[in-house]
């Protein structure tokens, strides 16, 4: 194996490791601000723990979408389809993506305590789901 490759390797296990730590920091954040009742920031960022770890895992692959619909599609390609990662985890996702862009943009929507709680959820499943697959701790 030549030197390049190595660096790029161990280059890409830095860059999946820091993206997981702000994965699980999105985690802490969205807790905080449900606890607060602060809804539309909450799933904004229960949506981005999912968006970070889902990156994390396209990084592995050597991925690099550009969009978030294509962080979307690219894990479900690479993942999802292969029976890799849960479909059902994965449609949380999806969901959440949704809920965020409403949350984002959407200012007359008042968000309930049932849904970012469930947002919370998910992206808490999803994040230890990447974990398992990435095998970090």
């Amino acid at each position: 194996m030549c030197l390049k490759k190595v660096f790029s390797l161990v280059n890409d296990s830095v860059k999946i490791k820091e993206a997981m730590d702000v994965a699980k920091n999105h985690i802490i954040s969205s807790k905080t601000l449900l606890d607060m009742g602060q809804y539309r920031n909450s799933i904004t960022l229960s949506y981005y723990a999912m968006y970070t770890a889902a990156y994390a895992a396209l990084i592995k692959k050597g991925s690099n979408p550009g969009t978030h619909e294509g962080v979307l599609s690219e894990f479900a390609r690479l993942y999802v389809k292969d029976g890799s990662f849960s479909h059902q985890i994965y449609k949380t996702f999806s969901y959440a993506k949704a809920s965020r862009k409403d949350a984002s943009y959407d200012f007359s929507i008042n968000f309930s305590e049932d849904l970012a709680q469930n947002t919370f959820w998910d992206a808490q499943i999803f994040v230890e789901e990447i974990e398992k697959l990435l095998l970090i701790k």
